[in-house]
């Protein structure tokens, strides 16, 4: 897949915040200053506040600038009906991976809490295959993410996060803008979408 070009028009702190929650290897951002910068791309996220002055062909408003509401603006507005998530699932941080197809587009760093509001928020639009690492010490995490996403479209796999470390130096090579947690929720994701080692739970 080429990178995708996403365009945005709003507030320097939002656009600040877009740019640390995407691949920049695979997401090619600009910021939009008048109506000829929106040739060549896939998107332009506009803040609500600014949208009669945008005349672009394919818009998004925006009118959450919370990192959820960002990530959800991303995903409805290139219109992805199914997506990769790979999570690093721990007890203050989950690290998270969003992929189309294998391409990584989003990385966040999120308590559980949000991880779980974030999962559900975006089972509304979109299919999601969830990739989750588990081991003796978060497998009771792991049960209740899995509980509370019982009545929404989410296919959970379970994921030796053994297997899944194989693969971190690579990928830290590659994106080294990762955090810890980020970079293993990648490799969840991965190993997930490799089917090795891998137990799928089932849609819940």
């Amino acid at each position: 897949m080429d990178r995708l070009g996403v365009g945005f028009v709003g507030r320097s702190s939002t656009w600040d915040l877009l740019r640390e929650l995407v691949f920049p290897n695979h997401v090619s951002l600009r910021y939009v200053g008048s109506d000829t910068e929106c040739s060549g791309l896939d998107l332009v996220l506009v803040e609500g506040y600014m949208t009669d002055l945008v005349h672009c062909p394919r818009t998004y408003v925006i009118n959450d600038v919370s990192v959820d509401g960002l990530v959800e603006a991303l995903i409805r507005g290139l219109g992805l009906g199914e997506l990769n998530v790979g999570v690093d699932i721990g007890n203050s941080r989950c690290g998270v991976a969003i992929l189309t197809n294998d391409v990584p587009i989003i990385h966040a760093t999120l308590g559980f809490p949000r991880l779980v509001k974030l999962l559900r928020r975006l089972s509304r639009y979109s299919r999601i295959n969830l990739m989750v690492g588990t081991s003796p010490g978060v497998s009771e995490l792991v049960r209740d993410l899995v509980g509370f996403l019982g009545d929404v479209d989410v296919r959970v796999s379970v994921v030796d996060e053994e297997v899944a470390n194989s693969r971190r130096g690579l990928l830290e090579d590659k994106y080294p803008y990762l955090s810890t947690d980020e970079l293993d929720g990648l490799a969840h994701a991965y190993t997930g979408l490799s089917r090795s080692s891998v137990r799928v739970v089932g849609t819940v």
